[in-house]
């Protein structure tokens, strides 16, 4: 089997991989950088996102403050590698979304945001089969339910069921509408809009902590956000996740 190590850039991280490259190679895996069968992810939530949007499996080691889908601990690794090598694990499948505008084509595990590059409110509308949301304020974030764990999370101190098939929309400290978020199925098609506010637009749209465009209002261009085809893989050794790995 073909392992490939993706590792947190930190001392202790960077050592701690080197351990666990030669715990590997003795146990018959090879370590590689091309077509890998596994990920192995040593690091943080953050070292996760970077990982999983290819859709081949992640073995994560829980090296990061919060790491909060990762399951597996520094001193388990051993065991998690002979159990990969016994197909004795559980394959859990996570969404993600899918956002695309004339210059923008990306993939989110956990949300996409739009916020503006200036300090003042972003004017704009979030449209959902054909009815129009108009909202004021920080930005808004369109995430996934293992999203809703992290920057929504942060906005509203709601978190999203991760077996239930959702997709939230948070408003950043809206003026308007006078809610904090909403929930839709994972089927709708959203679309974000920048709305005419007397002035020209220019707003940061992120991915996963990304900047990975802008939209302009005078360009009166539309961000698509749908349900990726793709879905993230994550192998559990030892415990299923649930709310409880927030605050672990």
């Amino acid at each position: 089997m073909k392992l490939k190590l993706f590792t947190k850039n930190s001392p202790d991280a960077i050592e701690f991989s080197k351990y666990v490259k030669n715990l590997a190679e003795n146990l018959g895996f090879k370590i590689t950088e091309k077509d890998p069968d596994v990920v192995l992810v040593i690091g943080g939530d953050g070292t996760l996102l970077r990982a999983v949007k290819d859709g081949i499996p992640i073995l994560g080691v829980k090296f990061g403050r919060r790491s909060a889908l990762l399951d597996i601990r520094p001193e388990n690794i051993k065991e998690a590698l002979e159990l990969l090598q016994k197909n004795k694990y559980t394959i859990e499948e996570y969404p993600m979304l899918e956002a695309k505008s004339r210059n923008i084509n990306t993939i989110a595990f956990n949300e996409i945001a739009i916020l503006f590059n200036n300090p003042e409110t972003v004017y704009g509308s979030v449209n959902i089969k054909e009815r129009k949301i108009l909202f004021e304020g920080d930005g808004v974030l369109i995430a996934t339910p293992q999203g809703s764990w992290a920057w929504s999370y942060s906005a509203t101190r709601v978190l999203l069921h991760k077996d239930i098939n959702g997709i939230e929309i948070t408003f950043i400290n809206p003026i308007i509408p006078n809610i904090k978020a909403l929930i839709v199925p994972q089927t709708e098609t959203i679309f974000v809009k920048l709305e005419d506010k007397g002035r020209t637009q220019n707003v940061r749209v992120i991915s996963d902590g990304e900047i990975v465009g802008n939209l302009i209002s005078k360009e009166d261009e539309e961000l698509t956000i749908t349900l990726s085809k793709r879905k993230a893989k994550i192998l559990r050794f030892f415990n299923l996740i649930e709310f409880d790995g927030l605050f672990t």
